[in-house]
């Protein structure tokens, strides 16, 4: 009986590799995909994927349109907005993002550590059109931005080598020189003294400025920035701001909670 358990459970635990795998194909670019793009960006023989596409569908984790396309569905899109501690730290950062994005016109970016890249917890636009292309949701290598930076800055010293370590953390190819760990590692130091991150990086499209966001515990859970185009030369100015936007974040994020007050439904 044993082995049959073990057998069933190491099945159950193939099942969900693979239907995680297609669940993982979706992207802001290309949030809808056909079987095909599927069979091809998973590995998946074409039975098993159609097999696994059809009981996605039917639990509603996945929507099929009149194309045949599939897109996420109304399920998983439903429990995301459950998902703790990342849904309270953008309520709490909400009315900041919106006061900071009226104040600049730049555009405001939040975001969170989650292993060794940064998700986007959410985003104001600026009124400046720069080449700023990530979408809510979206993951993003720590080192090339601001908000990255002081995410990492803060991370555990195991997080910290094991993205900066052989020099292999990611860079975008465009933009040059390529800093070395050893200079990075640098800049940490200098963002844990002063709290605020300025990346101003040569060549680069934009520049940014960031500032950690603290939790109860006192241990960093987000970070907010700036981002602007690479002509704005006065990117000190707003070392104030993002640092007060910080602040005002954490307060919120360790007051208490607000009630929720629901109306009175009223069958009768």
């Amino acid at each position: 009986m044993a082995a049959t358990h073990d057998s069933s459970r190491a099945t159950r635990s193939g099942v969900l590799d693979r239907a995680f795998a297609i669940l993982s194909c979706f992207t802001s670019d290309q949030p809808s995909l056909t079987l095909t793009q599927i069979m091809h960006r998973t590995g998946l023989p074409a039975s098993t994927t159609s097999r696994l596409l059809k009981e996605l569908t039917s639990h509603q984790a996945l929507s099929r349109d009149r194309s045949g396309s599939y897109s996420i569905g109304p399920l998983l899109m439903e429990i995301a907005q459950y998902a703790q501690p990342m849904l309270y730290i953008r309520e709490a950062a909400s009315p900041v993002l919106d006061k900071l994005s009226r104040m600049t016109e730049e555009h405001i970016q939040l975001g969170a550590l989650d292993g060794q890249e940064m998700v986007v917890l959410d985003r104001r636009e600026g009124r400046h059109r720069i080449p700023v292309y990530y979408h809510i949701g979206d993951r993003l290598p720590v080192v090339p931005t601001a908000v990255g930076r002081v995410l990492l800055a803060y991370a555990d010293p195991g997080t910290i080598d094991e993205i900066l370590d052989e020099e292999q953390f990611t860079w975008p190819t465009w933009q040059t020189p390529r800093p070395s760990s050893k200079t990075v590692r640098r800049d940490l130091e200098k963002i844990r003294q002063h709290q605020v991150a300025l990346l101003r990086t040569p060549k680069a499209s934009v520049h940014s400025v960031a500032a950690p966001i603290f939790g109860h515990t006192g241990a960093v859970i987000a970070a907010i920035s700036i981002v602007v185009g690479s002509d704005e030369q006065r990117l000190e100015q707003y070392v104030p701001l993002i640092k007060a936007g910080a602040r005002a974040i954490t307060n919120r994020i360790s007051g208490p909670k607000p009630s929720r007050i629901l109306p009175p439904w009223d069958g009768e």
